[in-house]
């Protein structure tokens, strides 16, 4: 377990969790050769760190336009399977690229729990949907894949296919108080403004993600600064060891 500890440590970026290496995303892709339903998926087990954080999204990488729908599945399980689903949603893929699936903040998670991030998708001839990275293949947790309709999980790492699933767990930054701070200078402050947002009551380094947890930006800060401009949306706001989160209006 403390293997596993350290593994998912280093293939964690951030509040993402996942085992692919993101050098070498799209380094190979996967299909049935006759068409079917296909289904992928990881496993993470949830350490101390992350106990009481709650899901943002997960996010899936696929290769390439597909007919039909995908789901993804969110779910509590064991080693060898998933035992209830706590969330899912589905995906239409245009292209290459990742595709999001959000879980609305509200799943905690808990140390000990074992989580599958699950997809499934059907697949005519010819298309290949699953995007890997490089390898090499996380044993049992980042490459598992059933080809029937029984869903029997089995890990696809061999000598020809010594990757993982290109498949990510996006975790909701803890908030802070948002708005003007009563407490010490130390205390983060968030303020909507036009087209952006006020950081004060801070000084030292900022980062401030979009609600995919795609890093937009990454400065330090001293006294009231400004971020702007921004697209309409939530983000999400790293300072030192706070997080927060506020909205930008039009």
């Amino acid at each position: 377990m403390m293997w596993l500890a350290l593994i998912l440590l280093n293939q964690s970026s951030g509040d993402t969790l996942r085992w692919y290496d993101p050098t070498t995303v799209g380094y190979d892709h996967v299909g049935l050769t006759n068409g079917g339903y296909l289904h992928w998926a990881i496993i993470l087990s949830i350490e101390a760190e992350y106990d009481g954080i709650t899901v943002h999204s997960g996010r899936v990488h696929i290769w390439e336009p597909m007919d039909s729908t995908g789901i993804m599945r969110l779910c509590m399980g064991d080693y060898a399977h998933p035992v209830s689903v706590l969330d899912s949603g589905s995906f239409h893929s245009t292209g290459y690229g990742f595709y999001e699936v959000l879980f609305g903040d509200s799943i905690v998670l808990h140390e000990g729990d074992i989580i599958w991030l699950w997809c499934s998708q059907f697949q005519y001839a010819g298309q290949l949907p699953v995007t890997t990275d490089g390898g090499p293949c996380m044993f049992g947790f980042g490459d598992l894949m059933s080809f029937d309709s029984g869903i029997t999980w089995e890990p696809i790492c061999t000598s020809f296919l010594n990757v993982n699933w290109v498949m990510e767990l996006i975790l909701t930054p803890q908030e802070v108080e948002e708005g003007p701070s009563p407490g010490p200078p130390e205390k983060l402050s968030l303020q909507m403004a036009p087209e952006g947002f006020l950081i004060s009551s801070y000084e030292g380094p900022v980062q401030v993600y979009d609600a995919t947890g795609r890093l937009l930006l990454s400065q330090d800060v001293k006294g009231k600064t400004l971020i702007s401009p921004l697209n309409p949306g939530v983000y999400f706001v790293k300072a030192g060891r706070q997080k927060g989160r506020i909205a930008v209006l039009r």
